[in-house]
């Protein structure tokens, strides 16, 4: 009994999410424009000195007139080294403003980093970003 329980509470959970985005997935017009993403900082192939400031600033607006779904941030050290993988909620605004400061550690040369924005709105069109930059001690 306990099993079909959960199946129940299972299939309960599934609808809930189906039908929470229903009204823009079966929505009478497409949605064929990707969403916008406007990166403040980090900016493309520079420099960023530790001594100076010892954080990275990742600071980006993206937009999207029907409406935003989901958004992944990912802030990667040496190609291999997640130092932020954030999936801020984002559900139905049409604009979003983020900001979030990353520490990088073991920074004894210079080092190449990259930044990975990946937003997706209600019609499912997918818009990426990656900023490609480095750091030194």
């Amino acid at each position: 009994m306990n099993n079909n329980f959960q199946k129940i509470i299972s299939i309960i959970i599934i609808s809930i999410s189906f039908f929470a985005c229903s009204k823009h997935t079966h929505s009478t017009t497409t949605d064929a424009t990707k969403p916008i993403i406007t990166v403040a900082e980090p900016t493309a192939n520079d420099t960023l000195s530790l001594a100076v400031e010892p954080e990275v600033h990742v600071e980006f607006t993206t937009t999207d007139e029907s409406g935003l779904h989901e958004l992944n941030v990912l802030v990667i050290k040496n190609s291999t080294d997640t130092l932020l993988n954030d999936n801020p909620t984002v559900h139905d605004l049409t604009t979003y403003a983020y900001h979030e400061h990353v520490i990088p550690t073991g920074i004894i040369s210079v080092t190449p980093m990259k930044v990975v924005i990946t937003v997706n709105d209600h019609g499912n069109n997918i818009e990426s970003r990656i900023i490609n930059f480095f750091i030194e001690p």
